[in-house]
């Protein structure tokens, strides 16, 4: 999808008042339903009383948070519906600007290139949020959108749920710094690692998360030149970037990313033989096979998924957004995270 409708200021100055609904969002190209995500089916025509629930992205993948929701509302009869929506983050004032002006808008999520950019645009954070500056649920409360952050503890959750103690004392390396690798670091960091490393293209970057989460853990910053050097004694490591999956599948997170596709993965199979055996490779992509997680288990490393993220963090999301407490959304919401 190509997005070449940029509505600014400069258009509002020449008279252009912008999209004032959710539909004109669709109507004015500035939103497209994801096709990619299971029980995505939201017909923008077709917009009416329901109370919507949308995830924006900054690309079309596979997400699963819609179908685990839209689970809930069918099995407790509420006419709501959940959506990806695919949209440019350049333009996310005025899409916020537009989800807040719409009743029918009640909140969602925000997921990639949009979960450390849309804080600014939402009327307040919760303390999760704040002190992460990285947002992944949005709540409508008394007509304020509120942010929320449930990434790191979803994270966490999940990867001791499959792999118990699996923190405490060991290296955790994180690649990537993205929306997500805050609060999945500061999450890890609770669980006293004997450290927390961060690599990333531009180190910059790394050093904020590290500076972050240092009063809690040692932790430092790497570049990507780095990775195989810190294989050394490593027990976890977490891929919080987008290689190995689409559009990115040619690669994996254990090497930098050049757009030499046989050069690059010369070198991620060269860091992956460093990598100890008894080692655990975490992956936040939804895939069921990121090209990391293979070039892993081909290792014979343990691996894990994240669709376990994506479970565990989506049942504390969904109680903030929709103020309910029934303990068997876990039950509902695993029928369909396949």
């Amino acid at each position: 999808m190509v997005f070449n409708k940029i509505f600014g200021g400069g258009n509002k100055d020449r008279g252009w008042q912008g999209p004032k609904t959710v539909k004109a969002l669709f109507e004015k190209e500035l939103l497209f339903v994801a096709e990619q995500p299971q029980d995505n089916k939201l017909d923008p025509k077709t917009i009416g009383d329901k109370k919507l629930y949308f995830f924006p992205i900054d690309h079309d993948y596979p997400g699963g948070s819609a179908a685990m929701h839209n689970a809930v509302f069918r099995n407790f009869g509420l006419n709501k519906q959940a959506a990806f929506v695919v949209g440019d983050p350049a333009n996310v004032g005025t899409i916020f600007d537009v989800l807040k002006a719409d009743p029918l808008y009640d909140g969602g999520g925000a997921g990639s290139g949009f979960k450390d950019k849309v804080a600014p645009h939402l009327d307040r954070l919760d303390q999760s949020a704040e002190a992460i500056g990285s947002v992944n649920v949005i709540s409508r409360e008394n007509g304020d959108l509120v942010g929320y952050n449930t990434d790191g503890i979803g994270f966490v959750l999940g990867l001791l749920h499959e792999y118990p103690n699996c923190i405490e004392g060991k290296k955790i390396l994180i690649l990537g710094a993205g929306g997500t690798a805050l609060p999945i670091a500061y999450e890890m960091s609770q669980r006293n690692p004997s450290e927390i490393v961060i690599s990333n293209r531009t180190v910059a970057k790394a050093e904020k998360i590290a500076d972050l989460i240092s009063p809690f853990t040692k932790a430092r910053a790497v570049g990507e030149d780095a990775i195989g050097a810190e294989m050394d004694g490593v027990g976890v490591i977490v891929n919080t970037s987008n290689k190995g999956a689409q559009p990115n599948e040619k690669f994996s997170a254990f090497a930098p990313m050049t757009g030499d596709v046989e050069g690059d993965m010369a070198i991620s199979l060269a860091n992956v033989a460093r990598l100890p055996k008894d080692a655990i490779v975490a992956d936040i992509l939804l895939e069921p096979l990121t090209t990391t997680m293979k070039l892993a288990q081909d290792n014979g490393n343990r691996t894990h998924s994240g669709r376990f993220m994506n479970l565990f963090q989506a049942v504390p999301a969904f109680k903030i957004m929709n103020k309910m407490k029934d303990e068997d959304l876990q039950g509902i919401m695993s029928s369909v995270n396949t």
